[in-house]
């Protein structure tokens, strides 16, 4: 799996048996998702699951659990947490005006409790480094497989916007 980040809320996950557009809305090649509900194509299962006026996505490729929040304003209520479950890979919006304060952000970090966080809509990533402390580094594109998950401590990779 390789995912570049295109900016803002946008992700582009490139699979051997398909491309998946992350964002505001999603997409597998050509089909595009019409919103909160569950969806099969190409061997790729999403779970769209309807908050506020924002929409979470768990998306279940290659073996990986990837989960993006989308603008997410809020902390997770249990019931969200538990819907999305278990989660290799999370894209945790981050910091921006429209999205998650540090605190709250942590505190969703938590409660999801990913293997991968990879920030996004941030303006100011610093204090979100200091607090983890362990950035993996910075890259253009986050190449990644199942066997390459971290099993005990999260690792948080900073895609640089393409």
């Amino acid at each position: 799996m390789q995912i570049q980040y295109k900016g803002k809320e946008k992700f582009e996950i490139k699979l051997k048996e398909a491309t998946i557009f992350l964002g505001y809305n999603v997409k597998i090649d050509d089909f595009d998702l019409p919103g909160p509900g569950e969806y099969e194509k190409k061997g790729i299962s999403v779970f769209a699951i309807p908050d506020q006026n924002n929409t979470i996505n768990v998306v279940h490729a290659e073996d990986m659990t990837l989960c993006h929040l989308g603008r997410l304003t809020h902390e997770l209520t249990e019931d969200e947490a538990k819907q999305i479950g278990n989660i290799d890979i999370l894209f945790l919006p981050l910091g921006d005006d429209s999205t998650l304060a540090l605190k709250a952000a942590l505190k969703v970090l938590s409660n999801v409790d990913p293997r991968v966080v990879v920030p996004m809509l941030y303006t100011d990533i610093e204090e979100f480094k200091k607090s983890e402390g362990t950035v993996a580094g910075e890259f253009d594109v986050l190449k990644i497989r199942k066997a390459d998950l971290p099993e005990e401590q999260r690792s948080i990779y900073i895609l640089k916007s393409m």
